[in-house]
């Protein structure tokens, strides 16, 4: 029987999405009711990095079923009529596609921003993360390591904050869709969402002393089924690309670094693993911008499904291999002619 003492060390990678962070929720979930494993280090962006802190701060306290309830607790609150529609309640009870079509004509057009929209310095966000993340615990001793990305408005440079410098508006600020939400201000510069350089960073998970299982949440979709034709399909398919970017372009370095490094390189003795992401029929069906409660419970169920099949599938290959094959998932498009790896890691969950 495997003991708390005895528990696999593993960082999580968490990416951002808007609602499909619900999703996030479930695998989060499943997780901590897992008796194989024990969560060492975080990283996470946007929605990713707030999942991230909500459950950085609890397990701080020594609490893991704290951490269950406070995630129900905030996405819950996320679904809940009450909290303004993340910037886009000025167009009242519009159906979710006419709403997005609405948005996309919108800022095509040049129409209406989130400083047209909310007060200076609001954020429909705020009051629902500062109710559930305990920032003097993410800043003790007893915390996880935690890395949250953000992108600083005026360089397009990215900034990753750590435990020693949370805060509420470091995780609004990597949550911030400028389409959405105003630029936060941190030290007096202006940030938006981390997503731009780091869906999520990877490089704090690599380094040593960091755990050398390293699960990374993807909820971005690996594929498209077809051309998007209408004008809410391609700004939707362009912020998949835009924000998956990062992450792949990160994998495919560690790829290119195992070729040439050392033996003992830290790059090298890392083992990558994936859950995710949602299902291609969830993908078509549904928005990040969608929060109605049945929404959000059914990303989270989705979510705990994957995380339960990954641990009835590779719960054993932590501590002993790697269980994505990160130079041919990431490689690029493929082709006829691509050679095929006999060897090839199974697929992740």
């Amino acid at each position: 029987m495997t003991t708390r003492a005895n528990r696999k060390p593993i960082g999580l990678a968490l990416q951002g999405g808007g609602s499909w962070g619900a999703y996030t929720w479930g695998v989060l979930d499943a997780l901590l009711a897992s008796r194989e494993m024990t969560i060492a280090a975080l990283s996470g962006t946007s929605a990713g990095a707030i999942n991230a802190a909500i459950l950085a701060s609890a397990l701080a306290r020594g609490r893991p079923a704290e951490a269950r309830s406070a995630l129900r607790s905030f996405w819950h609150a996320i679904a809940e009529p009450g909290i303004a529609d993340l910037g886009f309640e000025a167009f009242g009870p519009i159906e979710r596609h006419w709403r997005e079509t609405v948005a996309t004509w919108l800022v095509a057009n040049g129409g209406l921003t989130p400083y047209d929209t909310h007060a200076p310095g609001v954020n429909p966000l705020r009051e629902a993360v500062e109710r559930h993340v305990d920032i003097e615990a993410l800043r003790s001793p007893h915390a996880p390591p935690l890395h949250v990305t953000v992108t600083h408005v005026k360089t397009g440079l990215p900034r990753v904050f750590g435990n020693d410098t949370m805060s509420v508006d470091v995780l609004l600020a990597s949550a911030c869709l400028p389409q959405l939400f105003q630029a936060v201000e941190i030290d007096g510069e202006p940030y938006w969402d981390g997503g731009y350089h780091g869906n999520p960073t990877l490089w704090p998970l690599i380094r040593r002393g960091a755990p050398r299982d390293l699960v990374v949440v993807q909820l971005s979709p690996e594929t498209s089924a077809g051309v998007p034709r209408d004008a809410a399909s391609i700004r939707r398919r362009v912020g998949e690309i835009v924000f998956h970017s990062s992450l792949v372009a990160e994998l495919r370095s560690i790829a290119a670094m195992r070729e040439v490094a050392a033996p003992d390189a830290d790059v090298r003795d890392l083992r990558l693993h994936r859950i995710g992401p949602p299902p291609a029929a969830l993908q078509s069906e549904g928005s990040a911008l969608e929060r109605s409660p049945a929404w959000i419970e059914r990303l989270r169920g989705e979510g705990h499904r994957s995380a339960r099949r990954f641990l009835d599938r590779h719960a054993r290959d932590l501590g002993v291999r790697e269980t994505l094959d990160i130079a041919t998932t990431y490689a690029g498009a493929p082709t006829r002619s691509s050679p095929t790896r006999a060897n090839a890691a199974p697929r992740a969950a």
